[in-house]
């Protein structure tokens, strides 16, 4: 078979078809990792891992599934969820057999956009919010692979080795233009453009990947030229061939977010975003896939990033949309933030908080349990990325709000933070902290800002069987011989996402892929 992209969806696969017998060809059009390796390294987890006992938390596939259940919505059907659930232990075992190392934490597991390195296990979406913690016990399972700094390298090292080990042949530098089908209709190969393996036309596609990546981060011009130049030099230079499939082709490419047309095409609200991955998430996979039928579902959902905390204390403040309306409660995870700024607000938000948190928020900054890249964050939105006023009413003009909107925002947040009453929004009592000290400060939480950029995520792709991996069409048959898996495909994070949901989805999707294939009509 053939597994096009190298990413944890991939590798996953191409490891899953090897221990089924299957003869199986990677093609990675860069040098392998896609998203994966650029990530956090979060995998999300739980039912009663060893590191979750350690840490004094109980949980069980049933706890996780009731608490999935609000964030997956009908992205995948009932009996993938569960599955998804009973099969999160045996996936984490699985990945620290083939040598992902996870570890105790070496503190109580905090609620934070990510943990220091010290931290192994953290609370890594809305698990401490309302209504999920209503819901399900609430229980960490961002288990984040161990080591320094981002470790999504390290996890898609053990992939690497152990895809190699399995016997895979993977061949790098490889772009899938084209499916190829016999006169069945039944998926049969690939087409495929390789840029030869020398040192003068590697390193220079190498440069040109970094350029298109890091250029789509900075501007989507910059990006866009990137690319061109890229397909450009892989169009002149590459050798032309065809590789055959006759146990199929799964294709693990990634999402589109680093493509600025299929963006606005599908998901405008997202489209001035800043994309996350690399120039590979370019929605080549779900292009192919569609070229020979597959149907395209949640195209719209996407994942953009307004992490908040830490600093804890900007969770006591009041998130509002431009007119100065509240948009929901500020202590959800940073993904859901953004997704309702983008549903509710339009995109455009602020962040209000009064003279005591800023002053609390510039003490938490300095912790030990906040990361340099949080510390950064946290000191722009403080100092750079925010409007100040003696009071509230200023504030709103200098915002461009309705001053009578935010101050009945205001008044209704903090009667209920001084009486102790409910919050409109359900946020715990103890972060409900009334704003009432001078000056007043707005932080700009559009997801346009350039100050405080929004990192994105596509969460749409090929509708596929969830138990299988198999492409579907409109009408809901399976394309012979066709299989996607991660974000190339809709999943268990194509609703809404949290931290580590999207690797453990791969990882999921693609043994579930590579076994279907491997071994037609079954399942693991």
């Amino acid at each position: 078979m053939v597994v096009v992209g190298f990413g944890a969806a991939g590798s996953s696969a191409a490891i899953e078809a090897r221990s089924h017998g299957a003869t199986v060809l990677v093609l990675d059009r860069f040098r392998g990792g896609g998203a994966t390796a650029r990530s956090g390294g979060v995998v999300y987890a739980g039912g009663g891992s060893e590191e979750q006992k350690a840490a004094g938390y109980v949980d069980d596939p049933e706890e996780m599934f009731r608490y999935l259940a609000l964030e997956v919505g009908d992205a995948v059907g009932e009996s993938t969820l569960r599955r998804f659930c009973q099969e999160s232990l045996a996936n984490l075992r699985w990945l620290e057999n083939l040598g992902v190392l996870f570890g105790p934490s070496a503190s109580k597991p905090p609620k934070t956009s990510y943990p220091t390195d010290e931290c192994t296990l953290y609370f890594s979406g809305n698990e401490l919010a309302h209504p999920y913690k209503a819901a399900a016990r609430s229980a960490p399972r961002g288990h984040r692979v161990s080591g320094t700094g981002l470790t999504g390298r390290v996890l898609f090292r053990h992939l690497r080795r152990a895809t190699l080990q399995a016997g895979a042949e993977v061949r790098y530098r490889s772009r899938a233009q084209r499916l190829l089908t016999d006169d069945t209709g039944r998926v049969c190969g690939v087409e495929v453009t390789t840029v030869p393996d020398s040192f003068v036309w590697g390193r220079w596609h190498g440069f040109l990947f970094n350029l298109a990546t890091v250029g789509a981060m900075v501007s989507q011009p910059l990006g866009r030229v990137g690319q061109r130049v890229l397909a450009r030099f892989e169009a002149r230079h590459g050798r032309r061939w065809n590789a055959k499939a006759r146990s199929g082709v799964i294709l693990c490419t990634g999402g589109f977010v680093f493509n600025p047309d299929m963006m606005r095409e599908h998901a405008p609200l997202f489209a001035a975003c800043m994309p996350i991955g690399t120039a590979g998430d370019d929605g080549s996979g779900i292009l192919l896939g569609e070229s020979v039928g597959g149907a395209l579902e949640r195209m719209d959902r996407c994942s953009a990033w307004r992490f908040i905390n830490p600093p804890e204390a900007f969770t006591r403040g009041v998130l509002v949309d431009a007119q100065g309306r509240r948009i929901c409660s500020e202590e959800l995870y940073g993904g859901t933030l953004g997704q309702l700024i983008a549903q509710r607000a339009g995109g455009r938000a602020f962040l209000v908080i009064d003279a005591d948190m800023a002053i609390k928020a510039r003490e938490q900054v300095r912790g030990r349990s906040v990361t340099w890249f949080q510390k950064v964050t946290a000191l722009i939105n403080l100092f750079f990325n925010r409007k100040k006023a003696t009071t509230l009413e200023r504030l709103a003009l200098r915002c461009g709000m309705s001053a009578d909107a935010l101050a009945e925002t205001i008044s209704e947040y903090n009667r209920a933070a001084l009486t102790g009453g409910p919050d409109a929004f359900g946020k715990a009592a103890a972060l409900c902290q009334p704003i009432h000290t001078p000056p007043f400060y707005a932080i700009n939480c559009d997801l346009e800002s350039a100050r405080f950029q929004a990192p994105c995520l596509t969460l749409g792709g090929l509708r596929v069987d969830g138990l299988s991996g198999q492409v579907l069409r409109h009408d809901g048959s399976p394309i012979a011989g066709l299989y996607a898996a991660g974000r190339t495909a809709v999943g268990v994070s194509s609703q809404s996402y949290v931290s580590g949901l999207a690797i453990a989805d791969g990882i999921f999707s693609g043994r579930n892929a590579g076994c279907h294939a491997a071994t037609p009509g079954g399942t693991r």
